[in-house]
């Protein structure tokens, strides 16, 4: 008997964390509908607001950086199927400087408890761009893998090409989810 519920607990658990969690919500002061999709504290979010779809995403730089990308700055997504859709943000995108400290215990140094603590500060700046989707390029998003993500560079003209791995492949992962959920929203 507990080896049959214990598939069926993991099976429930794994679609619970893997499942498209969108929210919607009532303006309390214009009582309009509002759907979401929010993924880590805004890294990936979507929102449907009449009738119009934001999609937001947040972007790590390292370093302290003072640029401020102009609206119209454009993000590119390369998707598994071979289709590219190119992005212009709707509003200037401001610099967000922040510490990201990281510590671990080296087991293979010796001292106090067992090992030493070994930690690592950095600043990095973050820059969230927001765009104005439309069904269709919403629906592309939410169909298909993203690839790579072309984002623009500090560096005038410049730009950086994300792969899927680590950190950004949860992102890509996320976007897609986000794009699913809103896409049955509408």
């Amino acid at each position: 008997m507990f080896k049959k519920i214990i598939p069926i607990l993991l099976i429930l658990i794994s679609i619970n964390a893997y499942s498209q969690k969108c929210k919607t919500d009532k303006d309390p002061f214009t009582d309009e509908i509002i759907t979401s999709f929010d993924f880590h504290n805004k890294i990936v979010y979507f929102e449907i607001k009449n009738d119009s779809i934001t999609f937001t995403t947040t972007f790590f730089y390292r370093g302290e950086r003072k640029h401020e990308f102009n609206e119209g700055s454009e993000i590119l997504f390369k998707l598994e199927e071979g289709s590219k859709i190119g992005l212009k943000t709707i509003k200037k995108t401001k610099p967000k400087i922040e510490n990201v400290t990281t510590s671990k215990v080296n087991p293979f140094l010796y001292g106090f408890r067992g090992g030493f603590n070994i930690g690592n500060s950095q600043n990095y700046t973050t820059y969230s761009f927001t765009f104005l989707l439309t069904k269709n390029e919403l629906k592309k998003l939410a169909e298909s893998k993203i690839e790579i993500i072309r984002i623009p560079d500090t560096d005038e003209g410049e730009h950086a090409d994300l792969l899927a791995k680590g950190e950004t492949k949860q992102k890509m992962k996320a976007i897609k989810r986000g794009a699913s959920c809103i896409m049955e929203s509408i």
